[in-house]
Parts: structure tokens; C-alpha cells; sequence
């Protein structure tokens, strides 16, 4: 069978993203996907896109990625004060060829064969919206144009289906679970360096193509070192603060 290890939303967190990676190796994978926001908030931008670059993980273009290559852009003032100060500092760790790999970072990757798809946030026009409520959901299904969507960028683990006969989205937390038949399915995987439901270990998603089965799987690592090196940047201190919290 098939075997996906999906990650999404690392937020220059290496340690959590070590601690995954080793998960991974672990329990074994026979492809992983990187569904964005492999930068921003964290410290350690660089380590973690050469981890993933040097494994040749496929890796999408998520919002943080992009602020972080609009050098000397006046869109990257009007940003909120504490993303701001991450996107200005990451900007200042990475060298040009990291930062035009990001750059280069496509916006979908999709398994044609396979039938599903890869985005940051969502399908569509509005690709930052957050796949984390029925009404987001459905504005995503509105322009999902594959039965089986994944993406991250919410931070919060979760399973949308939409009834293409009844018209109605439902929402549930992802755990454990074989994919139930839908018109249309989006699979939140989740935050690897920034959780936000209230678990702070990592996270992502392991997908058994054949059997539709996913499983979200969560890897304690070592939050304090992580905080202790967001905290020696000279980042903002919510960006440490909140990953003991898990929000």
C-alpha cells in the first residue's frame, strides 16, 4: 500500500521538525509532502529548509513563505506587528538562494494519477482562508476540483465533507479514520512547529492511499529549547510563549 506522510506549517520550529522527520523514518512513509509555511515566527528558518531540501521533499508555497520573499515590499508593513517583525528578521537569516527557492515554491501539487491534491489553505481564488469552519469549508469546496483535498495553514487538525446532493459541509476534528464517502473531502493536517488546539506536541498526517485511512499523529519534542532559541533572536516573546499552550 501507498503511504503519505503529510506536513504542513513548520514555522522555522527545527527541533519539532527533527522530532517528525525522525517519526517518519520510523514508522516508515513511501513519499512526504510539505503542504507550506515551512518559515515564519520560529528561529531556525535556514535548518529547516535545508532539511527539506536535501530529503527532495515536494513543498508548497504557503502565506509566511510568501511574506518572507517580499523583500522591500510595502505589503510586509501592513502586516500584523508580531508577523512583521518574523517576516523582517527571517528575511535577514536567509541567503538569496533560500530565499529564491521559496520564492519558486508552487502554490498546488497535485497527484494526478492518484486523484487528489496538495494547497496551503484552500482552493480557489482566496488561497489563505483557513479550512477551520463548515462556512470555510465550503467556500473551499466551492472551487476544489478533485474528490480529496490536504492542506495546513489553520494550525488545527480537521476533516471537511461536502454532500453534492444535499449541498450540506460537515466539520470534524481529525483523529484516527477511514475517509467516509463524500463528494468532496479537505484534510487539515495540522501544525509540525505551531499547533493551535490546545496539544502543543507536533503534528501531521500519515494517509494509506489504498485503504483511505488517515491518522493523525502527534510527536512530543522539546518545546523549551525551541523557546529558549525564539527567545535568544530576539523574536516576540508570544511566538515562544504560546507553543507550551498549543494555541
Amino acid at each position: 500500500m501507498t503511504k503519505l506522510a503529510i506536513i504542513s506549517d513548520i514555522h522555522s520550529n527545527f527541533v519539532a521538525l527533527e522530532q517528525v522527520l525522525a517519526t517518519i523514518d520510523e514508522q516508515g512513509a513511501d513519499m512526504i509532502v510539505c503542504t507550506g509555511d515551512i518559515v515564519g515566527y520560529g528561529p531556525r528558518p535556514k535548518e529547516c529548509i535545508d532539511a527539506l531540501r536535501e530529503r527532495g521533499i515536494p513543498c508548497l508555497l504557503g502565506n509566511h513563505d510568501q511574506y518572507v520573499t517580499l523583500l522591500m515590499d510595502s505589503r510586509v508593513e501592513r502586516l500584523r506587528e508580531e508577523v512583521r517583525i518574523s517576516v523582517e528578521w527571517t528575511q535577514g537569516q536567509l541567503p538569496m538562494d533560500h530565499l529564491k527557492w521559496l520564492a519558486g515554491l508552487p502554490m498546488r501539487f497535485d497527484v494526478e494519477e492518484l486523484d487528489f491534491s496538495f494547497v496551503h489553505g484552500a482552493f480557489g481564488p482566496k488561497p489563505w482562508i483557513y479550512c477551520n469552519s463548515s462556512k470555510c469549508f465550503a467556500t473551499n469546496f466551492a472551487h476544489q476540483d478533485v474528490p480529496l483535498g490536504f492542506c495546513g495553514h489553520s494550525h488545527v487538525p480537521a476533516i471537511g465533507l461536502y454532500n453534492a446532493t444535499t449541498e450540506e459541509v460537515s466539520v470534524k476534528y481529525l483523529r484516527k479514520t477511514v475517509i467516509p464517502e463524500a463528494s468532496k473531502v479537505m484534510v487539515n493536517v495540522g501544525s509540525v512547529g505551531q499547533p493551535r488546539d490546545k496539544d502543543p506536541r507536533a503534528a501531521f498526517v500519515f494517509f494509506t492511499v489504498e485503504a483511505r485511512e488517515l491518522e493523525l499523529v502527534r510527536v512530543p519534542y522539546d518545546i523549551a529549547q525551541t523557546q529558549a532559541q525564539i527567545r535568544e533572536a530576539g523574536l516576540p516573546d508570544k511566538a515562544a510563549a504560546r507553543l507550551e499552550e498549543g494555541r
